[in-house]
């Protein structure tokens, strides 16, 4: 069973069928189960799943090539990969590979910040 995406390249927020992805990498799971999260690698955002109804949304990321700390669509990564979600599950962190730098989302702000590397 598909839980989210059209199996088409491209980039949107949708429900099921009507997610598209460029290059989806890494998944963690939030504590209680109800969401998923991933880097969208090629599309450069990290995406949001709810598990009950393949809903997508992006929680950061402004789908342009950048470097840039902000709140969701203001922050900008450049080739996202991996994730891993906190033991109190409200920050995920992940590798922005050609930025060369690790970096932190706050899961329920979309807050981007800098935790490593400068670029």
């Amino acid at each position: 069973t598909t839980l989210a995406g059209s199996g088409e390249e491209g980039d949107a927020d949708g429900v099921g069928g009507a997610a598209q992805f460029n290059g989806p990498h890494g998944v963690a799971i939030s504590l209680d189960g109800s969401a998923l999260f991933f880097v969208d690698c090629d599309n450069h955002k990290i995406r949001r799943v709810e598990v009950a109804t393949g809903a997508v949304t992006t929680l950061a990321g402004s789908g342009e090539e950048g470097d840039a700390d902000g709140v969701g669509g203001a922050a900008q990564f450049n080739g996202p990969h991996g994730v891993a979600i906190s033991l109190d599950g409200s920050a995920l962190f992940f590798v922005d590979c050609d930025n060369h730098k690790i970096r932190r989302v706050e899961v329920a702000t979309g807050a981007v910040t800098t935790l490593a590397g400068s670029g």
